[in-house]
């Protein structure tokens, strides 16, 4: 149970509120403030549309085990939290307590054109959902039973009112969604997207991680996303703001690179330090208030500024608010004629909530985050009730509502700042790690399924090369001819389109982050290993290109498949060969020195360069550990003798050692070394010539920096006023 902050007024709507309290009193004759509201125990009955969101499991029960701090997170506040200050209607009686408050427009129709007033406390209503691209169920489970119904429902909600507003973050599942949909949906989608009614906001393809990915992962995963919205609804439908609600931490190179220096105006959080958010909810410290301006760069200064702040919740934090409308129970009834007639009470906690909130908000303007984890999948739910509650609090007058959205929201928190001086802290930090408690905090991820960590690092890095000689080679989708069988939505045409959105999708914040349950894993590195073939062959026709000889005579020891993972010492393409040519690719821009490491048969090996010099090598045998790694992959259930025999002679390292030589290889370009085996012993050491050193000076009047021009890296920087 969350225990609630004490309400507290603002002097700028209290004679608004004092009018309608007399106006009410006067209605509702005979009745008198109701005593304190007991505490109600219910059971709350969950729709199997609640199954594998942020607090239940696949069979819709609330997980075992999860922190109280990890439940508020996602945690909404309800109908009777707070004592009303008003005595309610319906407990009134009838004989004396005239007609009610509040009745239905004659036509049904609710007033929901309202929008910022100067003076009131403004209350943006801003309807999102949550939807992980994978954790307790994979990204397509969610995607069939839970998200197309989100997407669906909400599009249809929002052309029957054009007042409505959404927003969407996650790109891979509107993708998904766009793949599916009709002409006529895509055209409704279109245009609620023009009316800016739905708008999307980060726009990547998945909400990512921000501690795991290299920020190379994290800047391909945004601008793929932004590609689709580009592509499909143009540029005015690039997203404004950034919405981080679910990260387990915060990293500066969000706030900079995929905030303001990527055009971002806004970045919201759902999850805060402990520490941090006691300190701006007791106002200590000459803090107030959940928003700040972040400089994640300091060397970048201004420029790197962005608004930013944690959502409210229901005073908790978190990314809910103070009421959900996704169950059946708490739903707003302004019929007179009904026994569960609550209109006026759900007014009332509306009042006293907006107060409450304006009490650790700076400015007249708040944000409620009306959603949580795979909410609106049937947004008639959320909409009716929000139609409602907007119709009859304006008419009540005491604060003013309507729907919204981030960037809105931020505009309005702009033109407060410029006329009325508000001062917002400016702060350069990062949040790691992120703490619930003293003794609870968010750093296990940091290095949790190392496996899942390891590849979508490596196939990030395969990413950028695949494109590079892509570019360089011009090679096609259609002269590659391997597409992908299970590949992600397309955005591009590329060969490395499919790869570019399994990586994608594995950085999202329960990917590899490596919070999801292992089934989850699994389909993440199954989607990039199935992508990697399609990039493979790519790179083999590209690199035949530039090195004059036939695609099919390479081949690649990337572990995506059986007898090929040099990460296990495994590459039939070394140990089968009695010689053969490496050829090695450098992304980078300066020069790369690497270690190679490669399996062979036989301690007899020598290593050339492309110029036919001898190039130091080693040999080392092979420990029987290493060998043994293959033959863990064996599911001998229901074999018999003989075809277990079999299986592990199929599965068997042959390779007896690792033959290691350094690779220099230019600024993204290529260089050839030809191994060959049966001559003398591989030299362990051999004395190498230094070349002269050259360097490139460049300068100003504040600095000097010296580059080794062999390898284009800096060598030295120096302060010229130091």
């Amino acid at each position: 149970m969350i225990r609630r902050p004490p309400r507290s007024t603002l002097s700028s709507s209290s004679a608004a509120s004092d009018v309608y309290k007399r106006q009410y009193q006067r209605r509702v004759r005979g009745c008198r403030k109701p005593a304190m509201q007991p505490t109600l125990l219910a059971l709350l009955l969950l729709a199997p549309m609640a199954a594998a969101n942020g607090r239940h499991d696949l069979h819709g029960n609330v997980i075992k085990g999860l922190a109280p701090q990890e439940l508020a997170v996602s945690d909404s506040g309800k109908l009777g939290d707070e004592t009303p200050t008003i005595p309610l209607w319906k407990q009134c009686d009838p004989s004396t307590r005239g007609p009610a408050p509040y009745t239905p427009p004659v036509s049904r129709r609710y007033n929901t054109t309202a929008g910022p007033v100067e003076g009131k406390i403004n209350v943006h209503l801003v309807p999102h959902t949550h939807d992980d691209t994978g954790w307790q169920v994979t990204v397509d489970q969610y995607f069939y039973t839970e998200v197309y119904y989100v997407i669906d429902t909400v599009i249809q909600n929002l052309i029957n009112n054009p007042d409505r507003k959404f927003i969407y973050v996650e790109i891979g599942f509107f993708a998904r969604w766009w793949e599916e949909a009709s002409d006529q949906k895509r055209d409704m989608a279109r245009k609620v997207v023009a009316n800016k009614q739905l708008e999307f906001i980060n726009g990547g393809w998945c909400m990512h991680d921000e501690a795991s990915p290299l920020w190379t992962a994290m800047v391909d995963q945004t601008t793929r996303g932004h590609q689709f919205i580009l592509k499909n609804f143009g540029k005015d439908a690039s997203p404004r703001g950034t919405w981080q609600i679910d990260p387990f931490g915060h990293s500066n190179t969000e706030a900079w690179l995929l905030g303001a220096e990527a055009g971002m105006e806004s970045l919201f959080w759902g999850r805060m330090d402990y520490q941090d958010r006691n300190m701006r909810f007791n106002k200590q410290e000459g803090q107030n208030g959940f928003e700040w301006i972040w400089e994640g760069s300091q060397s970048l200064g201004a420029s790197a500024q962005i608004f930013a702040g944690d959502l409210y919740g229901s005073g908790s934090g978190g990314y809910s608010t103070w009421f959900n409308f996704d169950d059946s129970d708490g739903q707003v009834q302004d019929d007179p004629a009904r026994h569960d007639y609550n209109i006026d009470q759900w007014v009332d906690k509306f009042v006293q909530n907006a107060r409450s909130q304006a009490n650790h908000t700076i400015s007249e303007h708040q944000m409620w985050a009306c959603g949580t984890d795979f909410q609106y999948q049937n947004a008639d739910h959320w909409y009716t009730n929000l139609d409602k509650l907007i119709h009859y609090v304006n008419l009540n007058g005491s604060v003013n509502a309507f729907y919204s959205t981030p960037s809105l929201y931020t505009d309005q928190k702009k033109k407060a700042q410029q006329s009325g001086g508000e001062k917002y802290q400016l702060r350069p930090d990062d949040i790691f790690p992120l703490a619930d408690d003293k003794h609870n905090y968010w750093s296990g991820y940091f290095t949790s399924r190392p496996g899942l960590k390891r590849q979508v690092r490596y196939s990030t890095n395969l990413l950028a090369a695949a494109r590079q000689m892509e570019v360089v080679s011009n090679t096609t989708a259609a002269q590659v001819n391997l597409p992908t069988e299970k590949a992600s939505p397309p955005v591009g045409t590329s060969w490395t389109d499919s790869l570019e959105g399994t990586v994608g999708v594995a950085t999202h914040h329960d990917g590899m982050s490596g919070t999801e349950r292992q089934d989850v894993t699994d389909d993440y590195e199954q989607r990039i290993s199935e992508s990697s073939f399609q990039v493979e062959a790519g790179i083999a026709l590209s690199l035949s290109k530039l090195l004059g000889v036939h695609p099919t005579a390479l081949e690649h020891c990337n572990c995506n498949a059986a007898g090929n993972c040099l990460n296990m010492s495994v590459c039939a393409a070394t140990t089968d060969a009695s010689v053969f040519t490496m050829a090695a690719w450098n992304p980078n821009g300066h020069t790369s020195r690497e270690m190679v490491r490669l399996p062979v048969v036989g301690s007899s090996w020598a290593v050339q360069d492309a110029d036919g010099s001898a190039v130091p090598a080693y040999i080392s045998p092979i420990d029987g550990r290493t060998l043994s790694l293959p033959l863990l992959y064996l599911n001998s259930y229901k074999m018999s003798a003989a075809q277990k025999s079999a299986a592990l002679a199929e599965l068997a390292n042959n390779a007896t050692h690792i033959l290691t030589f350094e690779a220099q290889v230019p600024a993204v370009g290529y260089s050839v070394y030809r191994c060959s085996s049966g001559t003398a012993e591989a030299e362990i050491s051999r004395e190498l010539a230094v070349a002269e050193a050259t360097t490139t000076t460049v300068s100003n009047d504040m600095y000097s920096l010296e580059f080794d021009s062999a390898t284009g890296m800096m060598t030295s920087i120096t302060n010229k006023r130091s």
